[in-house]
């Protein structure tokens, strides 16, 4: 392979791993603080039907 096609398709890759990691990471000090994650099930149950 073109050695500059596989340094686009490493970079993109790379990115990839750090969105997800970074997404772990800031759930992980969400929990820590005592946030929880907004979820839609989880309003739907409080809420009072008239």
């Amino acid at each position: 392979m073109d050695t500059a096609l596989l340094v686009v398709i490493m970079s993109l890759v790379a990115l990839h791993v750090a969105a997800l990691a970074g997404g772990g990471l800031a759930l992980f000090v969400m929990r820590l603080l005592g946030r929880g994650p907004e979820s839609i099930s989880g309003t739907e149950g409080r809420e009072s039907i008239p």
